[in-house]
């Protein structure tokens, strides 16, 4: 029997995600790995609950993410993708003018700020049944090892999110620091432009903690080569600084050539 990763808890950011991620990776959670069958969907899948799987091509894993109901397009509330659930005969209500939902969970100014939140502040409608929230990451699970990907997806209501406890109120999860360069969002781009593709290494590159010697960084952590070896001499000499008090060959024929006109 399966069940959720975590049954209840709310997700804000991209930082709330990682931790989720990091405490499966110390085994302190559980993934799902494999499909839910009918009875495990009607007991898990509701508000609060939370699925890690990892994306598999083996038959024996998980391709994709599946729980038999119908949802909306997806819409993008950084760092997460959020589906409106589509209820059967369900009439479309339009928000209030001036939304007036507060958490009672301590989220306020200072605070991150929750996708959530912003999902509901620009929805067309309000829906009244489930919302489920999406989270991909390429994850390094140990030195050197090809790049995985996991997948978060959350569900909760509106009617319930402010009493959904968040990872810094989890007894389980508040005291977890998640170790830089393990976890990439998947939402990158590769060079045919499509996005969730896997990145161009086998590892994540170390973080480097700033400082006055530290290298302008670009991406995938490569430095561009200088001006002159990029531009070049184009097959010439090489271009040697003239020394002080010499002027340079082409100064001088143009001289010359000046010179020579004027006399004339």
């Amino acid at each position: 029997m399966q069940s959720a990763t975590h049954p209840r808890l709310h997700v804000r950011d991209m930082r709330d995600a990682h931790t989720v991620l990091e405490a499966v990776r110390l085994g302190i959670l559980r993934p799902v790995t494999r499909r839910l069958n009918e009875m495990e969907r009607s007991m898990h899948i509701r508000s609060g609950a939370i699925f890690v799987w990892e994306e598999s091509d083996e038959e024996v894993g998980l391709k994709r993410w599946t729980d038999g109901r119908v949802w909306s397009q997806s819409r993008m509330r950084e760092p997460y993708l959020f589906y409106d659930e589509k209820l059967p005969g369900e009439q479309d209500v339009e928000p209030p003018k001036s939304p007036t939902y507060r958490f009672v969970d301590g989220v306020n100014r200072g605070t991150p700020v929750s996708s959530a939140m912003s999902h509901h502040d620009r929805s067309p409608r309000l829906p009244a049944g489930l919302i489920k929230q999406a989270y991909s990451a390429w994850v390094i699970v140990s030195p050197g090892a090809r790049p995985r990907k996991w997948h978060l997806t959350a569900y909760f209501t509106y009617a319930d999110l402010q009493n959904i406890p968040t990872p810094d109120r989890d007894p389980m999860l508040r005291g977890i620091n998640v170790p830089p360069g393990i976890y990439r969002s998947g939402k990158i781009r590769s060079k045919s432009g499509d996005e969730d593709s896997m990145p161009e290494y086998s590892a994540l590159p170390p973080t480097t903690p700033p400082g006055p010697s530290r290298a302008t960084s670009y991406p995938n952590d490569r430095v561009l080569p200088s001006l002159q070896s990029t531009v070049g001499n184009h097959g010439g000499p090489p271009m040697n600084p003239p020394r002080h008090g010499m002027r340079l060959p082409e100064d001088q024929r143009l001289i010359e050539m000046l010179n020579s006109r004027l006399v004339l």
